[in-house]
């Protein structure tokens, strides 16, 4: 059946367009799992007589494995990718089609598809459809009793042997290349003889039927009835599905038609026994398909071919391994008594019957036998005490193997991927396992990492303050933590002192756990005016889960201070000459000096305008008035924290006063 006239067939059997998923269609989308019947709009047709399987509704582009089952064992497989016909483009088909020009093809074995054959069409892992094909077939084709009267003669027997029901039959006649009266290129028989014959069993219990068509037409100078029994037409037999007007699976019989492999397929045909499988208990592991096993004495299981084999021999990498009797439904099963090594292993199967010669099964079983426990790796995680709530767990194993979570406290084991996160998480010591269990079932030992949460520690508080000048060279330095911390973490190496070259300067450090206090007490007097650079590092770690603390770097300046060691007019004084400069000396060398860090005001409190110098020989600061100073007029003398010596310790400011003569 092509493309083209697939719909068509449908929408003639059930009077109903038939929508393909995306036009408008009201039919659900396909339900999860294995649905026997297939649920629209998925549909299945099976032509056992071509060995052609046609189905549709699927997504174009959708890559799926078509399955023949017999016995619950697979006879025949084929992947298929769904397509639409370019000739429609006004109907989106998503067609799967085996063993049929344009379509996919059986591989290894073209499997002979009989009555009770399962039709499976799977889109993922345990989820797909399925059908059965009908035991329906045409035992004499069209053929012509009268001037007005065509016959075609069946059988259709259930799976219980009875009568399948007459609702569920209809007889055709094809014409391929030519139209009968009615313009159509076929003629069809049911039960209501509605249409342009009649169907019927022969007898009230019995499983055969006839269809009988009475025409009266003609075209072409050629009757309905001649035309009806042309050698090029095809008699048909058609199983409508247990729920005929939904269309959704169909079994056609074609009376003359040659099984085996169509062009361009050439996977031979069906013979012998059918290709060995591992049986569900001996397929180990995350999949019971994957013909990958723990088991190293496997069950496996097939059909027999000929009703007449008694004896199926089974061989294992070429060489016989044992021989069993077929059950009566035609199955057999056979079970290895030599464990198989590790690795993969080639399970052939051929059959005897009595007085003839072995037939060997075209299709052989590739199946490997793993018994080794996988290892797994930590490959990431979080810090082993860290302050991040939300952690992240990356790991591996051997390629398809599942792995199983846990964190302890908090979560119990589940499956999951690498890349696993946990969170937010309260502080608290964590352990995170992981195990992994390969594609033949096998587990590993779970690999286990520790590790903590909690709050880091900070420095709260410092002595000297950071940037701090004139800091005594005798003094000790202090570290206030925000959170009680590991006494053993607060040491010399911790917690230092370095001069200015970086040379840790030597020292006793100390920890406080009532008050949280890191005290470091150098060893020798500090180098006056000389910039130290005091650090916390991370290596101070929390009390509760040895968090790292934040670490901490900050300078201060060791004094001395400079110092005014001389004044004129001295502090106080009075009658000073209206036109003397105002001076100030210092015990060491300063900067900073300038007219708003040496300043002279009036009582007003306004600055006198004035011009200062500096002699760097005599470390002395000259301020010299613009102008003639008021008579008997008091002024103050200000010197400011602008000035500093010249390693940057601050002058401590001071004012003075005198008064000037008349």
């Amino acid at each position: 059946m092509s493309r083209r006239h697939h719909i068509r067939f449908l929408t003639a059997l059930t009077g109903t367009v038939v929508m393909a998923a995306g036009l408008g269609s009201a039919w659900p989308a396909s339900a999860a799992g294995i649905n026997n019947p297939p649920v629209l709009p998925h549909s299945i047709i099976s032509f056992p007589e071509r060995d052609f399987i046609s189905a549709e509704g699927y997504t174009a582009g959708q890559v799926v494995t078509v399955n023949v089952l017999r016995n619950d064992f697979v006879v025949g497989t084929a992947t298929v990718e769904a397509v639409d016909d370019i000739s429609t483009p006004d109907v989106v088909e998503g067609l799967v089609e085996v063993n049929h020009p344009g379509g996919g093809c059986w591989e290894g074995v073209t499997p002979n598809i009989r009555p009770g054959d399962v039709i499976e069409i799977l889109t993922g892992p345990g989820e797909g459809d399925r059908t059965t094909t009908a035991d329906v077939i045409v035992t004499q084709p069209a053929t012509k009793l009268d001037a007005t009267t065509v016959q075609i003669k069946g059988t259709a027997i259930a799976p219980d042997g009875g009568q399948i029901p007459i609702e569920q039959l209809e007889a055709r006649v094809i014409a391929p290349n030519q139209r009968f009266s009615n313009g159509k290129r076929s003629i069809r028989a049911d039960f209501t003889g509605a249409a342009d014959g009649t169907i019927a069993y022969d007898t009230p219990t019995g499983a055969s039927w006839t269809a009988t068509f009475h025409l009266t037409g003609a075209i072409d100078g050629l009757t309905d009835v001649d035309r009806a029994v042309h050698p090029q037409n095809e008699s048909r037999a058609l199983w409508l599905g247990a729920s005929p007007l939904t269309g959704n699976e169909l079994t056609i019989f074609e009376a003359g038609a040659v099984g085996g492999p169509s062009a361009p397929c050439t996977a031979p045909a069906e013979q012998g026994p059918s290709t060995p499988d591992l049986v569900a208990a001996s397929d180990s592991g995350s999949s019971s398909v994957d013909n990958v096993t723990n088991v190293n004495t496997p069950t496996f299981g097939g059909n027999r071919d000929l009703a007449t084999a008694g004896t199926i021999n089974v061989y294992v990498d070429g060489a016989l391994s044992g021989s069993t009797v077929p059950a009566a439904d035609g199955t057999w099963s056979f079970t290895q008594a030599t464990p198989l090594s590790d690795g993969i292993h080639t399970i052939t199967a051929g059959e005897v019957s009595p007085g003839s010669s072995e037939r060997m099964g075209l299709g052989s079983l590739r199946m490997t036998v793993d018994t080794a426990a996988p290892a797994t790796s930590i490959l990431s995680g979080p810090a082993v005490a860290g302050t991040a709530r939300t952690v992240t767990w990356r790991f591996s194993s051997e390629a398809g193997a599942t792995f199983t979570c846990s964190l302890t406290p908090g979560s119990a084991a589940a499956p999951c991927v690498t890349g696993h996160t946990y969170g937010p998480l309260a502080d608290g010591r964590y352990t995170f396992s992981v195990g992994a269990t390969d594609p033949a079932g096998n587990s590993g030992a779970a690999r286990s990492a520790a590790f903590a949460v909690g709050v880091a520690p900070t420095v709260s508080s410092r002595s000297p303050l950071p940037g701090q000048s004139r800091i005594a060279q005798t003094a000790n330095i202090t570290a206030s933590l925000s959170r009680a911390a590991d006494a053993a973490t607060v040491n010399g190496t911790s917690f230092v002192l370095r001069s200015p070259s970086g040379a840790v300067v030597p020292a006793v450090v100390s920890y406080n756990a009532t008050t949280r206090v890191a005290t470091l007490n150098p060893n020798a007097t500090l180098a006056a005016d000389t910039r130290y650079t005091a650090s916390l590092t991370s290596a101070v770690k929390s009390a509760d889960f040895g968090i790292s603390a934040v670490a901490t770097t900050w300078t201060f300046l060791t004094g001395p201070a400079p110092v005014v060691s001389f004044r004129s007019p001295a502090p106080g004084a009075v009658g000073v000459s209206r036109l003397s400069n105002i001076t100030a000396g210092f015990n060491e060398a300063i900067t900073g000096w300038s007219r708003t860090s040496v300043v002279l005001r009036s009582p007003s409190g306004a600055t006198v305008p004035a011009v200062v110098t500096y002699n760097a020989t005599t470390r002395r600061v000259t301020l010299n008035p613009s102008a003639t100073l008021a008579a008997r007029t008091r002024y103050t003398f200000s010197l400011t924290s602008g000035i500093r010596d010249l390693a940057g310790n601050i002058l401590t400011p001071s004012t003075v006063a005198f008064t000037t003569g008349a």
